[in-house]
């Protein structure tokens, strides 16, 4: 599913396939500037969502969310590691 989403971003012209740097076998992927304008857009359309959704909640309340978030997708990440410790062979 995964090599799709990617084939169809190539082809829509946001990603570019190069060669790695580091090994010529590897391939990496880019943004490329239709990519950049694309994620450009996202974020003013999330910062502009977070920004209407917060408007009545004071500059504190916005920081103690941005600081619960942040630890919230932290302790996801520690998940992850975690299921990948469990699955890996032994």
């Amino acid at each position: 599913m995964a090599s799709r989403m990617v084939s169809d971003c190539i082809s829509a012209g946001y990603l570019i396939r190069a060669a790695s740097q580091q090994d010529g076998r590897r391939t990496v992927l880019h943004l490329s500037p239709e990519g950049r304008e694309l994620m450009a857009r996202f974020r003013r359309h999330q910062r502009s969502a977070f920004e209407y959704v917060t408007a009545d909640w004071t500059e504190r309340e916005r920081l103690d969310f941005a600081r619960l978030l942040l630890k919230y997708v932290d302790s996801q990440d520690g998940l992850r590691h975690r299921r990948a410790d469990r699955d890996a062979p032994h």
